[in-house]
């Protein structure tokens, strides 16, 4: 087997065994969400479950996307970094964690569907639309945890609580779409978190991608493109200003 799928293979399940307070805070949050649907099932009716299945979702896809991006971050200024290991690429370190935190994540939404559909009488969920939405969102967080990992940045806490409020405030969680001004929806449509989010949740409540969704999807990929294109030009700035950081770090 080739060595970097090994490597591949190795982290993942090494994931639970370091940084687990770290690792599994996600799943800690997407258990405290399945918590409070099963409370929801008992207490509303089936449209407000709908709704509140809708909101999970969401709040659950936006933990996802950020907990990878953070995750490799804690990886990377570890002492014993995996990052210090020269044979392995760059992008192949942060896709232990990125596998890992997926896994967990499709698990939890497939389990949140399944007690919806008790209530719901109905199958929700489309599997494949919610394999194409993931996939999108691993494409999309790529990009963006190389350039996290590779800034260095005073005040990391604080500064990662405040980029997930804001994650959450620009996509679908504590609103629905069609509940403001269109112009706002077409403006904060133009976020690809958002796309990718809204995509996840709509999946939800059973509705699936279709036709009508193709110029969001030619938008998407145009923004995937352009970002991979920046990547793949400042990569190897990249890789040299991580491990320059490594270096000023004591005890790393």
């Amino acid at each position: 087997m080739n060595y970097k799928i090994k490597y591949l293979f190795r982290h993942f399940f090494k994931q639970t065994s370091y940084f687990s307070t770290h690792n599994l805070t996600p799943l800690l949050i997407y258990t405290i969400g399945l918590v409070f649907l099963l409370v929801a099932m008992a207490l509303m009716d089936a449209g407000e479950v709908l709704e509140y299945l809708y909101v999970l979702v969401g709040l659950a896809a936006a933990v996802w996307l950020f907990s990878m991006t953070v995750l490799n971050k804690n990886t990377a200024f570890y002492k014993d970094s995996v990052l210090k290991v020269n044979y392995i690429p760059l992008y192949m370190r942060i896709l232990p964690t990125i596998v890992f935190q997926t896994f967990i994540f499709l698990m939890f939404v497939v389990l949140y569907s399944a007690l919806a559909a008790l209530v719901m009488d109905d199958w929700l969920i489309g599997i494949f639309t919610l394999l194409y939405y993931v996939l999108l969102g691993v494409l999309l967080i790529i990009p963006f945890t190389l350039v996290y990992l590779s800034v260095q940045i005073d005040r990391i806490g604080s500064v990662n609580i405040i980029v997930f409020l804001i994650l959450v405030v620009s996509v679908p969680i504590l609103y629905l779409p069609e509940n403001i001004p269109s112009w706002l929806q077409h403006l904060l449509s133009l976020n690809p978190f958002y796309y990718v989010i809204n995509g996840l949740q709509s999946n939800a409540v059973h509705i699936s991608w279709n036709i009508n969704r193709l110029p969001n999807d030619v938008l998407f990929f145009a923004q995937i493109i352009f970002l991979y294109m920046w990547v793949f030009e400042y990569y190897s700035k990249m890789k040299f200003s991580i491990y320059h950081h490594l270096k000023k770090r004591p005890g790393v």
